[in-house]
């Protein structure tokens, strides 16, 4: 039987890797939605491999949280670095949730907006660089190095917000979800 750490580096590689795939499809389709590239065959692949890629590298993810949290030394949960990656590992996972719903509920039809391709693509690109970043600090974490040093970046830092913003934004997302909701069994009825 494999041990856990060693779990983890194949999981991590599997996340970092299907990210890293979407961000490089995303971008491609980010310079294609400003008429910088145009190729059909290219705008295809990408759609597909970007959105299939972001996918994995969400089934994957779980996989790598679980088997870092049993293969942590310390098993101390409280360290920022820690609360760091998991505030950005959550951030991408949601980003990535909404790409991969918006472009199920939207089809092909998606591309066909500019403002929507650009607002697909700068949210696959978040989402690929939000994990990216959670890739670095667990670095950071475990080898005191990262990728992404040369930026300086406050992982030894949690960024806390009040009670009172923390409870705006709680019904921001909530009201939000509800309209979601609302829109959807709307437009399923019309439909049927």
């Amino acid at each position: 039987m494999i041990s856990s750490a060693t779990f983890h580096v194949i999981t991590t590689e599997l996340v970092v890797g299907s990210f890293a795939m979407a961000g490089i499809c995303f971008l491609v389709l980010a310079i294609q939605s400003f008429g910088l590239f145009e190729s059909e065959k290219a705008s295809l692949i990408s759609d597909n491999a970007g959105h299939f890629a972001l996918g994995f590298g969400l089934l994957a993810t779980p996989f790598a949280i679980f088997s870092g949290i049993s293969s942590s030394p310390t098993s101390d949960l409280s360290s920022p670095l820690l609360v760091n990656k998991m505030f950005l590992s959550m951030i991408a996972t949601g980003l990535a949730l909404a790409v991969l719903f918006t472009r199920y509920k939207m089809g092909n039809k998606l591309w066909n907006s500019k403002s929507n391709s650009r607002i697909q693509s700068a949210a696959g690109l978040a989402a690929s660089g939000f994990m990216l970043m959670t890739a670095s600090a667990g670095g950071k974490f475990s080898r005191g190095e990262s990728v992404l040093d040369f930026l300086n970046l406050p992982y030894d830092t949690i960024f806390l917000m009040p009670t009172w913003a923390s409870g705006i934004i709680l019904l921001a997302g909530v009201g939000s979800a509800i309209i979601a909701v609302m829109n959807l069994s709307k437009s399923s009825t019309i439909e049927h």
